[in-house]
This record gives structure tokens, sequence and C-alpha cells, in this order.
């Protein structure tokens, strides 16, 4: 099936934003990126990805 928040084709796609959100807390990678698609922010539990900052470029 396709799940309509990761548009992927899956055996068990989210049913709500609440599943998604929980997947994506759990890491797994295709949910949080359609959290992130959907504004709804980093990766609480994980460390800052070093790529978001430019080294403190001015």
């Amino acid at each position: 099936m396709i799940c309509a928040f990761c548009q992927q084709d899956v055996k068990d796609p989210c049913h709500n934003t609440q599943e998604m959100q929980q997947r994506a807390s759990d890491h797994i990678d295709r949910c949080e990126h359609a959290l992130e698609r959907q504004g709804g922010g980093g990766h609480p539990q994980r460390a800052p990805s070093t790529d978001m900052e430019s080294g403190g470029r001015r």
C-alpha cells in the first residue's frame, strides 16, 4: 500500500499523523522524512545534524 504520509509502498502504512510521529520518534527513516516535509521539526531524540550548520561562517 502507498502510505499517505511518506508516499512509499509499504506493508503497514501510517493511518494518522500521530502514528507517523510515533514511528518518526522510533527513528523509522521514511516517517522522519515525511514529518520533516510536513514541518514537524527535527529529531528530538537525536543529536543535531552537523550538516545543518555551516561551521560558523559569516
